[in-house]
């Protein structure tokens, strides 16, 4: 049993080493994701910016093509006024006269505000893609360093977790589960506490004498009632001092 108690602790200190691992390898890859989707947002942008210019520029080109078109239908306007032999003739050519200078005042309306969309879109774009340039940048050179951070932490990690399964394995199957289930568990306690006194440093909370009694004994797995982590009297872990061992066990009160 108390061989169990010691490769239980064993088994919460590695796992507390290995805890800062965990995060980052955990931490790492979501914040180079986020850069990802950063640089995926920009990219967007750009792309959608590239196509607003790209209409207006087209809208220009079409409009100016119309202007040119109603710039010659008004001299043809004008010829038939010259050849008119009728005052209907003549009225019919003035309204038509009129009709293309009116199309070709809001044509070149158009054409100057597109102007406009163009210019300022141009340069709304040039700025963008500035941006994207840069974030693309910083994103490969975080991911570069990311990557190779990953693989020192992984190391890291294997170095101080090695022989973590065979430790797992060597515990009762129920207890193993429940050490699982605790470590796991979202919470500011830990999943095993290493006692020296009647307190558990885990919540705090001052055990029941005959708990801690029990804890001292070693006899069985004994939970804080509080906060449920699993309760390892110090002689039983590698923390403890060299006269542990030989600690007495105090005496229920009576």
């Amino acid at each position: 049993m108390q061989d169990e108690l010691r490769a239980l602790a064993k088994l919460a200190t590695m796992d507390m080493a290995a805890k800062e691992f965990d995060e980052e390898l955990r931490t790492l890859p979501a914040r180079i994701e986020e850069m990802k989707a950063d640089v995926q947002t920009l990219e967007m942008l750009l792309s959608q910016e590239r196509a607003q210019v790209d209409e207006a520029t087209r809208l220009k080109a079409e409009r100016t093509s119309e202007l040119q078109e109603r710039n010659e239908a008004l001299s043809r306007a004008k010829a038939k006024a010259g050849r008119a032999r009728s005052l209907r003739e003549a009225d019919a050519a003035e309204r038509e006269i009129e009709a293309n200078r009116r199309a070709m005042t809001q044509l070149r309306e158009d054409i100057a505000k597109l102007d406009a969309t163009i210019e300022a879109k141009s340069a709304s774009l040039s700025e963008r893609e500035s941006q994207f340039e840069e974030a693309r940048t910083m994103f490969a050179t975080e991911e570069k360093e990311a990557k190779a951070r990953l693989e020192v932490v992984k190391e890291e990690r294997s170095k101080v977790t090695q022989g973590r399964d065979e430790l797992l394995a060597s515990l009762p199957k129920r207890v193993a589960k429940r050490y699982e289930k605790l470590r796991a568990r979202e919470s500011k306690y830990m999943s095993v506490a290493i006692i020296d006194s009647g307190t558990c440093i885990s919540c705090q909370m001052k055990l029941p004498p005959q708990l801690f009694i029990e804890v001292q004994r070693g006899e069985d797995f004994k939970s804080c009632p509080q906060c449920n982590a699993l309760l390892v009297y110090v002689s039983f872990s590698d923390d403890a001092p060299p006269d542990a061992s030989g600690a007495e066990v105090a005496e229920p009160a009576t």
